[in-house]
């Protein structure tokens, strides 16, 4: 029977041991740069480098891939909006500013010709139906959620004037000077710009911003 070895001679278990791997060097070829993570004379070479930024990049561009093009949208507007205060005002103005848009494209008059013996057809209606197209191409429960919006919208304007015994135009003017002046004095208490400023696509966004909000209280996916 073979004796047994000490326990210092036992050979090392394979995941612990550590083999030495690297290319003897002769003496004539140049020792390539490697990486390396400390000491004071470790260089890392340019290809290293540029194969360390390639990858992050293919690692970020792979996580941003990965979302929905709304979820993306989202989230970027989300960057502008962090402060509560702001994030109140925002709930509260932007519905006013897509009401007081439609109101002021509601007064643009309309030949006779072209919205026939109803008053539905006009630059109002035919605004949510286009951007509705837009809406649909993000997220179709979306679109519908701000269809149905849209529509409580248009039947305040079309009986506003009964209602509180102004004009359209004027109501429309008032609420989106209001709106907007309280749009701003969230973005100073946010300390950023509004988020149109880099893209005005985020005009579009915002409304799409308060619904995603609400759906996701009431545990709506979108």
């Amino acid at each position: 029977m073979k004796p047994l070895e000490p326990a210092g001679n036992l050979p090392e278990s394979p995941m612990n041991s550590q083999v030495d791997i690297t290319p003897q060097n002769s003496g004539n070829e140049a020792t390539p740069e490697t990486e390396c993570s400390d000491g004071p004379n470790c260089v890392e070479s340019d290809q290293s480098k540029g194969e360390r930024v390639i990858e992050r990049e293919q690692i970020d561009a792979s996580t941003i891939g990965a979302q929905r093009r709304i979820d993306q949208w989202l989230t970027e507007y989300s960057h502008y909006h962090q402060n509560p205060l702001n994030k109140i005002i925002h709930i509260i103005c932007v519905p006013l500013i897509v009401l007081s848009i439609l109101g002021l494209l509601w007064s643009v008059p309309v030949a006779p010709t072209v919205s026939g013996p109803g008053r539905w057809l006009n630059f109002a209606t035919i605004t949510v139906i286009v951007i509705s197209i837009y809406y649909f191409r993000l997220s179709p429960r979306l679109a519908m959620g701000m269809l149905v919006a849209a529509s409580a919208f248009l039947s305040i304007i079309a009986n506003a004037e009964g209602w509180f015994d102004i004009q359209v135009w004027v109501m429309s003017a008032l609420l989106f000077v209001f709106a907007w002046t309280g749009q701003f004095i969230g973005h100073h208490f946010e300390g950023k710009r509004p988020a149109f400023v880099s893209d005005l696509q985020f005009l579009l966004i915002g409304p799409l911003w308060i619904l995603a909000d609400l759906y996701q209280r009431l545990r709506i996916k979108y």
